[in-house]
């Protein structure tokens, strides 16, 4: 009898759960629709506007071509610049998010103090964007690339740092415990437990923000700082369309070689395999 009972009841307890497993997926599948509903009813997103918008898109393009290589010189200059920025911001910024990741890592910064204040420096950094912080970096130091350089720095500081820390607590922490085992300094366990199970992760998300700050670099522009940004905001403004293609032809080439260089980086150091 008492067996029955158990088998009753533990029958009873498999029902429920089912049927709330069952109906909280609905309800979070409602939810879902609410959401999306209100993000596009609230964006006035809408295919019938995009469709009788694509004869304009048309229109548009169609008076790029062909493209107006007059001022090629000029525009290759300024590309060189805004990888320059790239270059520079993105190395900079690494290099400061590097030494903070380790702070900003729960497995390793015991103190929850010095954990959220780090935490909170990279989300501010990350949570403005690129061209604000241009627009401030503009007001301190006037025109030019050099702003351009400082606001991609603090975004990429924020950006990586976060990106550097998360990678940091996926560490094996057996791998720690068998380090510290034969007596190793701290310092001893970052550089021979540590590092080598988060370098692959750190290279790839470095080399990716060359690319992206690239872009960045070129929206940067925008606000005064620098590169080829401002040429593409001229001939734009004079309705230049012919050179507004010459110079994102220019763009695409360049973060072309971006990605193949940061694959062949990414082939040498971390060692991929093809099937």
């Amino acid at each position: 009898m008492a067996k029955l009972k158990i088998g009753i009841f533990m029958v009873k307890q498999v029902s429920k759960k089912s049927f709330k497993d069952k109906y909280q997926g609905f309800f979070i599948g409602i939810l879902i629709v609410i959401i999306y509903y209100w993000a596009i009813s609230g964006t006035g997103s809408s295919p019938i506007s995009l469709a009788k918008g694509m004869p304009f898109m048309f229109d548009f393009v169609s008076r790029m071509f062909p493209p107006d290589i007059s001022n090629l010189g000029r525009f290759l200059l300024k590309a060189v610049e805004t990888l320059q920025m790239a270059i520079v911001g993105s190395t900079a910024g690494a290099l400061i998010a590097l030494p903070l990741s380790f702070l900003a890592a729960r497995n390793i910064m015991p103190h929850r103090v010095v954990y959220q204040t780090v935490r909170s420096i990279f989300d501010i950094c990350r949570g403005i964007n690129e061209i604000v912080w241009g627009l401030i970096f503009v007001s301190m130091v006037g025109l030019g690339p050099f702003p351009g350089v400082l606001a991609l720095a603090v975004h990429v500081t924020g950006a990586l740092g976060r990106y550097f820390s998360e990678s940091i607590e996926t560490v094996d922490p057996e791998i720690i415990r068998a380090i510290i085992s034969t007596g190793a300094n701290k310092i001893q366990v970052v550089v021979r437990g540590i590092f080598p199970q988060v370098k692959p992760l750190f290279i790839n998300y470095a080399l990716y923000y060359l690319e992206n700050n690239f872009r960045a670099a070129t929206v940067l522009g925008l606000v005064g700082a620098g590169g080829i940004g401002m040429e593409l905001l001229t001939s734009m403004r004079l309705f230049k369309n012919q050179e507004v293609l010459t110079i994102l032809i220019i763009m695409v080439l360049i973060v072309t070689a971006i990605d193949r260089f940061s694959a062949f980086i990414r082939k040498k150091i971390v060692h991929i395999e093809t099937l």
